[in-house]
């Protein structure tokens, strides 16, 4: 028993070591993709292959990973282990898998063995936003053109011709990091495409509008599918904004996409930033500095705020100052794009102490110290409210305590005297 058992997990190992080496590279292999023009045609290079670079390579696209390969085009790109496939639009073969499929197959052959390098291997085929037409950014109220030549028009050319169906919407973009990124490649005239991570994934599913017309027609390299927006767009308030698109038909995939239209009031640029020189805080409190902008109506008023010595006092991200100890640091303002700064030299003191022991505004017993009190404007009258140590005041009420107590001491003598002459009776 022991022995048939060993000779079946033989020929397991046999069989997966006949069945492998077919598939041996493809665990190691991996594949990045670049949208090269806006026809969305790609280019995928694939790294971890095993080439020999003097022999010619060749690829098939496919909609199914069978070995069936109906077309096989030329690889002009490559190296002992990496190789750059071209999926050009252009050929119209190439681009029904497109059309038809979110995941395609590339299957690369060594023409000259005649042998299969890399078995089918999944590629992303989704068009990613921005790509999905010959325009990235439009201005507000731009005017498109149902006119076949010369004239404005967006053109799709991954579609069927004469079955296709284009809809559009507006959203207001809310995201402060795409409008800034957005104006940070405008300043520059940067590429565009550097937008395409922070464009939002989740895509409109309702409230559609149809366009205005749209035409499919055929090119002699086959390319057709050319759809043509309303005449105006027009965005109902100021922002940058997204133009959703989307495309429908028979015999091909739904495909989204959009178009950036901006609708952005006019830049006004930050001549300068100011805040005070100086300023004192103790340690317990805490202090906020403004900033002063210079326009007031500058546009952009994003800063950021840094202190050169945390230790002595910290500063948030709007400019709450919090002191750690007894010292002096410099608090700094920079502007969003770090061209304008200003400072503010900060001294941090020990904690003050309060009060006076109760005393304040009080004069203690047995202070002799005459406190004149006349009032003048029409009032002659003297009044002295003067207090000694051991003198009684000079009142009526004072002069009738007197006598009492002079009474009361004659009385008791008085008393006594009677007394003793009374013991000696």
């Amino acid at each position: 028993m022991t022995k048939v058992k060993y000779f079946m997990m033989a020929l397991m190992v046999g069989a997966l070591m006949f069945v492998v080496p077919s598939f041996s590279n493809a665990a190691d292999v991996s594949v990045t993709r670049n949208f090269y023009s806006n026809d969305c045609s790609i280019k995928f290079e694939f790294s971890g292959l095993t080439l020999d670079t003097t022999h010619e390579y060749e690829f098939g696209f496919e909609r199914t990973s069978t070995n069936q390969i109906t077309n096989w085009y030329s690889i002009k790109e490559y190296t002992k282990s990496t190789a750059v496939i071209e999926v050009n639009t252009s050929k119209e073969a190439l681009r029904n898998v497109m059309n038809a499929v979110d995941t395609g197959y590339i299957t690369i052959k060594d023409k000259t063995n005649d042998a299969v390098v890399l078995q089918p291997y999944a590629v992303n085929l989704k068009i990613p936003y921005l790509r999905v037409s010959n325009y990235t950014v439009i201005p507000n109220k731009m005017q498109f053109s149902s006119q076949s030549s010369g004239t404005i028009r967006i053109d799709i050319p991954l579609r069927n011709q004469y079955n296709s169906k284009a809809y559009y919407q507006y959203e207001k973009i809310t995201d402060q990091a795409l409008v800034n990124k957005y104006k940070e490649i405008k300043s520059k005239n940067g590429d565009y495409m550097e937008l395409e991570n922070l464009i939002k994934a989740e895509t409109p599913k309702s409230n559609w509008n149809e366009w205005g017309l749209w035409l499919g027609y055929s090119t002699a390299n086959g390319m057709n599918g050319h759809g043509y927006a309303q005449k105006n767009v027009s965005v109902p308030d100021s922002g940058l904004y997204y133009m959703w698109l989307y495309f429908s038909g028979d015999g091909v995939k739904d495909m989204y996409g959009c178009i950036l239209v901006d609708n952005l009031e006019a830049e006004i640029a930050l001549d300068s930033i100011s805040l005070p020189k100086t300023r004192t805080i103790e340690i317990g409190k805490t202090l906020t500095l403004t900033p002063t902008f210079n326009p007031t109506t500058t546009t952009n008023k994003i800063v950021t705020w840094s202190s050169s010595d945390t230790s002595v006092a910290t500063v948030d991200n709007n400019g709450k100052v919090t002191p750690k100890k007894v010292g002096a640091t410099i608090i700094t303002v920079t502007s969003q794009d770090g061209k304008k700064k200003a400072s503010c030299t900060v001294t941090v003191t020990a904690a003050s102490t309060s009060g006076n022991n109760g005393q304040n505004g009080s004069n203690s017993k047995g202070d002799t110290t005459k406190k004149d009190n006349t009032t003048t404007g029409g009032d002659t009258t003297k009044k002295d409210n003067t207090t000694a140590g051991g003198v009684i005041p000079q009142t009526g009420f004072g002069i009738g305590l007197i006598s009492v107590i002079v009474l009361l001491i004659g009385g008791s003598i008085v008393g006594f005297i009677k007394h003793n002459k009374l013991k000696e009776i």
